[in-house]
């Protein structure tokens, strides 16, 4: 199964629960319950790998991501701390407009980066997003054990 493929059924069994918790609880505290629930699960399955994530491996795993779906970025920077690259294109967002549900698709998909990368010794830094209508991603992500400490975190 792609990443694609995993994702996206998830997604689609996520949806009616997240409808229903939104209707019983108003979007704001569901969505903050989903979001703490999915961190919480990410950083499970994340952790279980038991090392760190390098930006060569963070290279080669952020192309997998779109195997199989027309998913285009470009690598802006790339060094021993740091990677950033500028999705242009998603089929994750085209996949939750086609479901009616791309209102949800960065509360389910987009955000689940920020706890993985941090789970994995990252920090993610990102904008905007190609969900969100923005026209594309940009994610910067930076080694923490290389992050100056004296700067303030964001």
């Amino acid at each position: 199964m792609t990443p694609f493929e995993r994702i996206t059924t998830q997604v689609q069994a996520q949806i009616p629960l997240v409808r229903a918790m939104e209707a019983a609880l108003g979007k704001p505290e569901a969505h903050r319950l989903v979001r703490e629930a999915l961190d919480k699960a990410n950083r499970a399955i994340v952790g279980a790998r038991g090392s760190l994530l390098d930006i060569p491996t963070l290279a080669t795993e952020f192309a997998g991501f779109g195997q199989g779906v027309r998913y285009e970025f470009e690598t802006l920077e790339q060094t021993d701390t740091v990677l950033r690259n500028e999705v242009s294109h998603c089929d994750y967002a085209e996949f939750m407009e086609q479901i009616g549900a791309r209102d949800l698709g960065e509360l389910l998909i987009c955000n689940s980066d920020f706890a993985m990368a941090d789970e994995l010794g990252l920090k993610l830094d990102r904008t905007k997003t190609c969900m969100n209508g923005d026209g594309s991603c940009d994610f910067c992500y930076t080694v923490k054990s290389k992050l100056d400490p004296t700067s303030p975190a964001t």
